[in-house]
């Protein structure tokens, strides 16, 4: 049994052909490479406008929410009627209980957005920040249901509570600017 392989005809390729080839083959590589990094470029504008559209989106809801809380944490039912106080409370813990959902869809929603390694600082300050509105939308909402079953130590609990989760969102808000802001400029965020 013979195991030889047939011969292959020599191909004869002169340097000037060779250069061209390689050439050639330079010029392909180097068009490839420049392709994908104007594409990956493309990704992360696209993530980054998808990102701060989101944000935007969500400030805009949370801002109509926090305008209703603050006009019930501002108003003094010392002069108002048994019966308006109670309609009052139950109007507190539907506008507490919209801004937990308001707060959770936005959340979700921006959690769930691919962004560049630059931006995963920001992002993450944003969903810590929307945890804690959660989180303090829910205890107002308890607070009020407390006050409605004349539960009045754990209500005064809960808002306390509600005011150090809403402190939590200021701190994480605050460090979603900065992390933005140092994303923006291409610097590194030092530790806060």
């Amino acid at each position: 049994m013979d195991l030889t392989l047939p011969g292959l005809p020599k191909i004869a390729i002169d340097r000037r052909r060779a250069l061209v080839a390689a050439g050639v083959a330079a010029a392909v590589i180097a068009l490839a490479f420049i392709g994908w990094m104007l594409f990956l470029g493309y990704t992360d504008e696209r993530q980054v406008a998808v990102f701060g559209a989101r944000v935007a989106a969500s400030e805009a809801d949370l801002f109509l929410v926090s305008e209703k809380i603050s006009a019930y944490m501002r108003a003094s039912p010392d002069h108002l009627p048994l019966g308006e106080i109670d309609g009052r409370t139950r109007e507190f813990v539907a506008v507490a209980e919209y801004g937990k959902g308001v707060s959770a869809y936005h959340r979700q929603a921006v959690a769930a957005d691919a962004v560049p390694i630059a931006y995963a600082g920001a992002q993450s300050a944003y969903v810590r920040g929307l945890d804690s509105l959660v989180r303090a939308f829910s205890l107002w909402s308890s607070a009020a249901g407390a006050y409605d079953a004349k539960a009045y130590s754990a209500a005064k609990e809960n808002l306390a509570r509600a005011d150090e989760a809403w402190g939590e969102y200021a701190a994480a808000m605050a460090d979603y600017e900065r992390e933005l802001r140092a994303a923006e400029e291409g610097e590194t965020v030092p530790p806060a």
